[in-house]
């Protein structure tokens, strides 16, 4: 028995015709009679009734055919599958990615995808979101991964959310301890930011993607504190709030991007929900996406759900 006989029997019970099922599978009539006899001399029973409407199974054709079909439904997924392999035996993927995000996630997806296959060549653009956003528009990248405001929304764009962070208030160690500004729930502080808007901030420089989360979080406060020092880099944001030179918001992902020892408070906020973002996959709607691309996305996905 192989694939070629299953698809023999169920291709005649389907057109319940010797000679349409040899048409529909363009051998000779002759040549199909004759595995037919063949099939059902081996099994020492007969498959088919011949009636006046045709080909109509018997008890034992009607259970050959059932098994036909599960086993030719898992033989052509298996023959997907392979094909899907086989394309990715060479090829070029462009991933644009934002640069601290990408420090985080990429090594911990690109080693296992490198091992399956490789022989695909990686590019990897690492860009801010508004450059990201150019690159997936353009085609100059497969697809992007970065972080997204929902009110930052490009129609132009897909964007597949796939976890949410919120944005935290980092001040130097036990600065707020004992104090009534923080509330308690469930083992976790919170702040509220109209408590602190005496504080100094340090913010992001104004051309960052955190500097616009930040800024909206502070302005849904309905307060305008003062801002000491911006920095085009978040840890240096958030050291010198450890230092206690001021204080920061900081996205709570990227505290433990850098390892060392946790010298610093980190607050969650209340009254807002402006300190949210989202890290989302970036592509055009309704593109065809290469199978290096979704395996990509497949794997990368796993990192996160």
């Amino acid at each position: 028995m192989n694939d070629r006989e299953l698809l023999y029997i169920k291709t005649i019970a389907d057109t319940k015709s010797i000679s349409k099922a040899a048409e529909k599978l363009y051998i000779a009539q002759p040549s199909l009679s004759q595995a037919l006899q063949r099939i059902e001399k081996e099994l020492e029973t007969h498959l088919f009734i011949r009636e006046p409407r045709g080909m109509k199974l018997t008890y034992a054709g009607e259970k050959y055919y059932l098994m036909a079909k599960e086993i030719l439904n898992i033989y052509n997924d298996f023959k997907s599958e392979i094909t899907h392999i086989n394309e990715l035996k060479s090829g070029r993927l462009v991933i644009g990615v934002a640069r601290y995000l990408g420090m985080n996630i990429l090594p911990k997806v690109l080693p296992n995808f490198n091992n399956n296959y490789p022989n695909i060549e990686i590019v990897i653009k690492e860009e801010n979101t508004r450059v990201l956003e150019e690159l997936v528009l353009s085609g100059d990248v497969d697809f992007a991964i970065t972080h997204v405001h929902k009110k930052d929304i490009n129609d132009n764009i897909e964007y597949e959310m796939l976890r949410k962070d919120e944005f935290l208030l980092v001040t130097s160690k036990d600065y707020l301890k004992n104090s009534e500004k923080v509330k308690e729930d469930n083992g976790k502080k919170f702040v509220d930011l109209k408590d602190l808007a005496l504080e100094k901030f340090i913010l992001l420089n104004i051309n960052k993607g955190i500097r616009k989360v930040q800024e909206r979080t502070i302005k849904s406060y309905g307060i305008s504190p003062k801002v000491i020092l911006t920095t085009k880099n978040f840890e240096t944001a958030k050291r010198l709030a450890a230092k206690g030179m001021g204080v920061t918001i900081i996205p709570k992902d990227y505290l433990s991007i850098f390892n060392q020892d946790k010298d610093y408070d980190s607050f969650n906020l209340i009254g807002t929900k402006e300190n949210i973002w989202y890290t989302a996959i970036l592509t055009i709607p309704n593109l065809y996406k290469s199978q290096a691309t979704q395996v990509f996305i497949e794997e990368m996905k796993k990192y996160f759900f």
